[in-house]
Order: structure tokens, then sequence, then C-alpha cells
């Protein structure tokens, strides 16, 4: 099976060889443990503010995991949406026609 190697003061995303994600025939991505749960989440076609994806995952800010599977290639696409005081969020989503990840 997986073997996981921890580094000694290593950053968590570096710290373990984890699954990759296919990008595209040529190309292996590896995601970190938290970038890998959000992208499983936003594979499913649905979309998810920022606050749905914290309570779904039990994460704090997936922002950052966002931002950080955007820069490794990952087409995650955002929507403005109104809310109901007046101000607005986004909702994160990847597109199941245009997905080439899976």
């Amino acid at each position: 099976m997986y073997e996981m190697k921890i580094a000694a003061g290593a950053r968590s995303e570096h710290a373990a060889a984890t699954p990759g994600v296919d990008t595209s025939k040529d190309t292996q991505k590896t995601l970190a443990f938290h970038q890998q749960r959000v992208y499983n989440l936003l594979q499913s076609g649905k979309k998810y503010s920022a606050a749905d994806i914290s309570v779904a995952l039990r994460l704090s800010d997936p922002r950052s995991c966002i931002r950080d599977l955007r820069a490794k290639g990952i087409d995650i696409l955002d929507e403005w949406v109104p809310s109901e005081h007046g101000s607005k969020f986004k909702r994160y989503f990847i597109r199941k026609e245009a997905d080439h990840e899976a």
C-alpha cells in the first residue's frame, strides 16, 4: 500500500508522499492532504461557499487550499452571490464538462 514518511520540520504540504491528481495525460500533480479533500468535494460539481467547505470538511479557511489548487493548475471557478443582508460572497466549483483533472 502507501507508505507515508514525514520529514522532521517539513511543512505539511511537503511532509509526505500524497496521492496525485492527473491534470493531463502528461502531468501528474501531487496535492497536500487538505488540498485533496477540498478538490474531492469540489469534484461533485456542486457549488460551495467557503463557509460550506469549512463546515463539510472542518477546515478553518479553505480559501488558501483553493488558492494553492489554482496555482497547481486546477481550474476552480467561482461566482459572486448576493447575500440576504446586502453583501456578497463567492461560491466555488469545478465544472464537470470542463473537468480534465479526474
